[in-house]
């Protein structure tokens, strides 16, 4: 494992999986700091083309409680919009799977943050929100993508309202895939990344990619899509000739990330 040593976050890289765990106890405040250097991690994320994955963790009693309210003032918001902007865009331009897994509250920027996941984890006591519109601000991100993962209606709720949801209504409106007690928490994190290390990640890369480029259109456009990234990139590639040798030779593949 290599890590490095940052102030708000913890970065490592373990079997093929890049971990990115918010520091900053007791509730992980996302502060221009914090996301300049998730920023700077995801950039290397994107650069090593032999990662899996990306998980997401925290430690302290709250996943992430928001972004830094002070950073809101009028003499300090266009360099936090820019901090947050970066962030988030490199999160959505990741050519791998992001996993988070949040016990405790994940609200204001916080939720926004876990709108980037691509598979979400909470713990029984996970709870979440958009608080925003009471301080007298919304959530770029809420609305921007919170329609797309909750539906148009939900997303209007939880972002005028201002509300904090459980983690089973957030799974039950689609935005968590697996809610699971506290101390089960780490065990099924494991085992989703031990799925994701099963794939080549020259494929893994291919899907989430060509996923993220279809994504809205039209059905019939969206397939066409997905069939010339289908027979003109994936079929030209040495490891699905690999994964349909290791089918009929009963082993699992030796892929080749080529």
């Amino acid at each position: 494992m290599m890590a490095a040593e940052r102030r708000t976050i913890e970065f490592a890289i373990a079997d093929d999986i890049a971990f990115i765990t918010l520091d900053s106890p007791p509730v992980n405040i996302l502060s221009r700091a914090m996301m300049d250097e998730i920023s700077d991690v995801l950039a290397e994320v994107a650069d090593d083309t032999s990662l899996k994955g990306v998980a997401i963790q925290a430690r302290g009693k709250a996943f992430c409680a928001g972004a830094d309210v002070g950073e809101h003032r009028p003499d300090q918001v266009r360099e936090m919009i820019a901090s947050f902007g970066r962030m988030f865009r490199r999160f959505d331009a990741l050519a791998v799977p992001t996993v988070m897994a949040v016990d405790g509250a994940a609200l204001g920027g916080g939720f926004e943050l876990v709108q980037m996941a691509d598979v979400l984890l909470a713990s029984e006591r996970a709870t979440f929100g958009q608080p925003e519109i009471r301080l007298g601000f919304f959530a770029p991100v809420g609305v921007a993508e919170l329609p797309a993962l909750v539906g148009r209606a939900k997303a209007m709720e939880i972002t005028c309202l201002g509300r904090t949801y459980g983690a089973a209504e957030m799974q039950a409106c689609g935005l968590v895939s697996q809610v699971v007690p506290s101390e089960g928490l780490e065990e099924a994190l494991g085992a989703v990344l031990k799925d994701l290390r099963r794939a080549s990640p020259l494929v893994m890369r291919l899907n989430v990619r060509t996923l993220k480029e279809l994504r809205g259109r039209r059905f019939a456009e969206a397939l066409a899509g997905a069939e010339e990234a289908f027979l003109e990139e994936l079929m030209v590639a040495e490891d699905p000739v690999e994964g349909i040798n290791s089918f009929y030779e009963k082993r699992r593949p030796a892929w080749r990330n080529r």
